[in-house]
């Protein structure tokens, strides 16, 4: 069983020192004279604004669900949606919050595990496909800034170079699986059978549990596109809709945090050092990317925010985006708690093996 106490902890723990070293990197008598004159209400509004994306999160989940024909109300889906945020944060690349929302769709919506994993996916297909169709402009944008700075632009060449790669092979790798997952799921097993006889014996369970993984995955791809193109079209866009929207306002609550403290940024690079920013946030290292979202932010924001601000900058917009997720996460948890009892919580993450 995971222990998310020690995650928690562990991730809190990498977060704080994160951003006291950046703090202590940045802070000048600028910053505090730039503080002196911050304007609150803009960082009240990059809150309000983050509070928003939870609401869009659980009305995008609303109208996945309804189009499987399930009417649940948006307060039900909002719980679950922060339940799910609050083990996504403690979690490497913020997988741990989906085999819990689907166990709390089963159990608070009597939805079944099929439908729930259907809904739970195109949730983040929509996100990642959103976020993947913005990376490649968002990378020249990048280049285009640094050759009028007269920076170098070879390490963006390559990643430009990696992204444009690795977005064909994804587009082509999901297409041919929507049409043809019995060739997908075979491919599958080849690749990990011949990992398999290259790794010692201890690691031949867990290949064999991967490849029974693997192969339910594939046709979970396969039949949530077809249930929602056939039975839900309406609903399917709708969700869309929301996903686009959802992302307009989580990238507006970095803006609102540099407006209060009186920084006018280039909004189209703003955005898209946050798309790059999000791309990295996926990259498995430390329970909800503590560390390295800080300093990977740090790096691309001082691209268009003063030296002595940056830090502040980094560390406002993560404690909104982050330590509020967290709260809110575990505000919901306690409700179901209440709902369900002290074990609730540990019964379904026992269970995320039997997904």
């Amino acid at each position: 069983m995971v222990n998310y106490k020690r995650l928690f902890f562990i991730s809190l723990a990498i977060s704080l020192v994160s951003a006291l070293i950046i703090i202590l990197m940045t802070t000048d008598a600028q910053t505090i004279e730039a503080l002196k004159q911050i304007r609150i209400e803009y960082i009240l509004l990059a809150l309000l604004l983050q509070i928003v994306t939870y609401l869009i999160s659980a009305r995008k989940a609303k109208s996945l669900l309804r189009s499987l024909g399930y009417y649940i109300r948006t307060r039900e889906t909002l719980v679950n949606e922060l339940t799910g945020i609050l083990f996504a944060s403690l979690t490497p690349s913020s997988i741990g919050g989906e085999p819990l929302r689907i166990l709390l769709l089963r159990k608070n919506n009597k939805v079944p595990v099929g439908k729930a994993t259907a809904v739970v996916f195109m949730e983040r297909f929509l996100d990642a496909f959103f976020v993947f169709l913005c990376l490649i402009p968002s990378m020249f944008l990048l280049r285009v800034f640094l050759m009028e700075e007269g920076k170098g632009v070879f390490g963006i060449d390559a990643l430009l170079f990696v992204g444009i790669v690795c977005l064909f092979i994804l587009l082509v790798v999901l297409i041919y699986i929507i049409f043809n997952p019995d060739f997908a799921k075979k491919r599958s097993r080849q690749i990990l059978l011949f990992l398999s006889k290259r790794l010692p014996q201890k690691y031949h369970p867990r290949i064999e549990k991967l490849i029974i993984v693997s192969e339910s995955e594939i046709d979970m791809f396969h039949t949530s596109f077809k249930r929602f193109i056939s039975i839900g079209k309406v609903n399917l866009l709708i969700a869309v809709g929301y996903t686009v929207i959802y992302w307009i306002v989580r990238l507006a609550v970095l803006w609102m945090v540099l407006l209060g403290l009186n920084v006018t940024p280039d909004l189209m690079l703003l955005f898209a050092t946050q798309i790059i920013l999000t791309i990295i946030m996926i990259i498995p290292a430390t329970p909800g990317a503590s560390g390295v979202t800080e300093f990977a932010a740090y790096t691309l924001y001082s691209l268009f925010v003063p030296v002595s601000l940056v830090g502040v900058a980094v560390i406002s917009w993560r404690a909104i985006t982050y330590y509020v997720n967290i709260i809110a996460g575990t505000i919901a948890s306690l409700k179901m708690l209440r709902k369900y009892g002290i074990n609730a919580l540990s019964k379904n993450i026992e269970m995320e093996k039997d997904l």
